[in-house]
């Protein structure tokens, strides 16, 4: 009984072992297969791309195209591409990872652009969560000229410096009130910060300068701003005054010099 007990695990060893070693034979030969096929194709894909497209696909593409085409796909190394990719102002997340064995796959979340800052310096966009990246692409969002309350090099990607972040987030805050509100987004063409600190509003049609103030209680502001093109404008006529005021509580200002 004894002997036919060591009988059987010897046999249930010994398969296993077999079994183990066929196994590790038949991954090497696969990993050694793979290690022989070639990158011949480079996709990347904007998860986002409906919304806007301000990352430079193309770019890309052709860059690890550059790269890795004919290399060894399974020497590609997928980590410090996600790194170089997610480096770029403009990506907000990347995922690489190998399709087939000849195909490298890119996937890109980008950042939305709300606001877009200009300056002798260079011209940024800030995302919702005031972080600035350089503008690439064309995208129809508020302009931020004038004396801004920061200066960072053209190329500069990260959060506005730590004495202008508040101001950055709510001016993007206020940005995208603008944009939610669909006469707001047609007729603000431009916000400019004059020397007192002070935001200025230009609109796309014909009209006086809107002298907003700070941007702070932007929503109490753009409803006085309403209530000038409903009930004032139609009456004053768009020549008549230069500028209103919106910046006081309780009050429109308005002058016509």
């Amino acid at each position: 009984m004894i002997r036919k007990i060591l009988l059987t695990v010897t046999i249930v060893v010994l398969s296993g072992g077999l079994l183990g070693c066929w196994f590790y034979f038949v991954g090497q030969l696969s990993d050694r297969g793979l290690e022989q096929d070639r990158c011949t194709r480079v996709e990347v894909l904007l998860l986002d791309s409906l919304e806007s497209e301000i990352v430079d696909r193309e770019e890309i593409c052709d860059q690890l195209t550059r790269s890795f085409k004919g290399k060894s796909i399974m020497k590609v190394d997928l980590d410090s591409i996600e790194r170089a990719v997610r480096a770029r102002g403009e990506v907000m997340a990347a995922e690489v990872f190998r399709t087939d064995r000849q195909t490298l796959s890119v996937h890109i979340v980008q950042r939305k652009p709300v606001v877009r800052f200009e300056s002798g310096h260079g011209h940024w966009y800030s995302d919702p969560e005031g972080y600035l990246f350089p503008v690439t692409n064309s995208v129809d969002v508020p302009v931020v000229t004038g004396r801004l309350p920061f200066q960072v090099q053209a190329s500069y990607r990260g959060h506005a410096p730590e004495d202008a972040r508040q101001w950055v987030e709510e001016i993007a805050e206020m940005a995208q009130y603008i944009d939610r509100n669909p006469v707001l987004r047609r007729e603000i063409g431009q916000l400019e910060v004059d020397p007192s600190g002070d935001i200025r509003l230009y609109t796309r049609t014909p009209g006086p300068t809107i002298i907003f103030g700070p941007c702070s209680d932007y929503a109490t502001k753009f409803r006085k701003l309403a209530a000038w093109w409903e009930y004032i404008l139609p009456h004053a006529g768009e020549n008549r005054y230069k500028t209103i005021n919106l910046k006081y509580n309780n009050q429109i200002i308005c002058k016509q010099s």
